[in-house]
């Protein structure tokens, strides 16, 4: 049992320390701290509101189920953990002072940290590569991209992030500091140019790669189009050859003779025209989401390994956690971009954001694209056979395909001969992802 006497020398202690003007650690500023929550909070909402609504559209739309599309959706999911789990507790640092969550979930806040990010850069590793083979072979495309292969490669993406941040959890981390109020990003030389290497810069020069051969293959394609190496074409555009004979199939025997012939090459140039030109918006979209990626994170992978290398070279702290927000930032700037530059993704929000999307799905842009610049009604409706069905995953709508393989019944004369004037300006701004 304590003494009177030692009781009231404590007591009297306590109040000299409640009552002197030193401020202690745990002081907060109040105006300082609602500033900085409603600030960081902001983006976290926004970040978890924009993925969520990406995620729901590709789910519950049934013309965003492709590749691309489950891709785009999975690079969603990690930028949603990153916004919903990482960035709140980021922000309550920060607006706090300090960390009050201990030590052990410190470690797992910055492994957790370090899952989301690389995740994010190894999807959009995954879909550049996606999108070369999509522009470079348009229609051996949907064989190449299988809905197997997009699960391997969605859960190959977070194995592979899993195994570079896991590295601190089993000690691979610089001393912890005996405050456990302190947690701060791992600086440990070794570690950090193996996660910036692993997670940033070896994944950025395949991404590099894979864009730099898409508008390669794209400029190669739109100079043979303009050559008329497709068919031949006017100025501003190319001219397809569809004769109104009996009907027949692009796959008729050889006996058939140069008119179905004419009709099944007319038909392959159209779609070869029409899923490129898709496949080149879809590029120039998610080459828009890679460039913000890059500008977002490129300053934080740079910072990181040369302030853990060179410590007398870091940089201020408040460059440091500009350039760690930066990156954060990032997260939610993936769903104004899809609005902005794809037609697809904004009639899907709206249709989620009203309530509409299990009831109802958009058309098909390509359908779109033939009603504007065809001059005639399109025929009746002829089956689809398995030898042409491959075309309609490319992205070309059954009429389109019914217009162009079949012609409708009556007899084949030259009044019988129509041309479809594709506008080339017209079909490149097709929308697509």
């Amino acid at each position: 049992m304590v003494p009177a006497e030692e009781n009231l020398t404590a007591v009297l202690n306590l109040d000299s320390c409640l009552n002197c003007t030193q401020p202690s650690v745990y002081d907060v500023n109040l105006p300082k701290v609602v500033t900085m929550v409603v600030v960081f909070m902001f983006f976290a909402v926004f970040g978890v509101m924009g993925n969520v609504l990406v995620i729901v559209s590709v789910a519950c739309h049934r013309q965003l189920r492709s590749v691309t599309h489950c891709l785009i959706a999975n690079l969603a999911v990690a930028d949603l953990l990153l916004s919903s789990v990482v960035v709140p507790l980021s922000a309550s640092s920060e607006a706090l002072g300090r960390w009050v969550l201990g030590r052990a979930l410190c470690g797992v806040w910055a492994s957790f940290d370090v899952l989301c990010c690389t995740a994010s850069i190894f999807n959009l590793c995954v879909i550049s590569v996606d999108r070369c083979l999509a522009v470079s072979y348009p229609l051996r495309y949907p064989c190449l991209a299988t809905s197997r292969r997009a699960v391997s490669a969605m859960v190959a993406v977070w194995v592979a992030s899993a195994g570079i941040s896991v590295g601190p959890l089993f000690g691979w981390r610089e001393p912890m500091p005996d405050d456990e109020s302190v947690c701060n990003v791992n600086e440990d030389p070794g570690y950090a140019i193996f996660s910036a290497s692993c997670s940033f810069y070896v994944p950025l020069a395949v991404i590099l790669v894979m864009y730099c051969k898409v508008f390669m293959v794209a400029r190669r394609k739109a100079r043979s189009l303009t050559d008329g190496q497709w068919h031949s074409g006017v100025k501003g555009g190319v001219a397809f050859r569809i004769h109104r004979g009996n009907a027949q199939r692009c796959h008729a025997e050889r006996g058939k003779e140069e008119e179905g012939s004419r009709k099944c090459r007319s038909y392959g140039a159209l779609v070869k025209l029409l899923t490129f030109s898709r496949e080149m918006k879809a590029a120039k979209t998610l080459g828009i989401v890679v460039g913000c990626f890059i500008l977002c994170w490129l300053p934080f992978f740079l910072v990181l390994p040369i302030s853990s290398i060179f410590p007398s070279h870091r940089p201020s702290d408040t460059v440091f956690k500009i350039t760690f927000w930066l990156g954060y930032f990032n997260s939610c700037l993936n769903p104004i971009i899809y609005t902005c530059f794809s037609q697809e993704f904004k009639k899907a929000f709206q249709n989620v954001l009203k309530g509409l999307c299990f009831h109802r799905s958009t058309t098909t842009t390509t359908a779109t694209h033939l009603t504007q610049i065809s001059p005639h009604p399109a025929p009746p409706s002829h089956p689809v056979t398995p030898s042409t069905s491959r075309f309609i995953h490319t992205g070309v709508s059954k009429s389109l395909l019914k217009y162009c393989c079949f012609s409708t019944e009556g007899t084949t004369s030259s009044a019988g001969t129509h041309h479809v004037l594709v506008d080339m300006k017209g079909v490149t701004r097709g929308q697509a992802v």
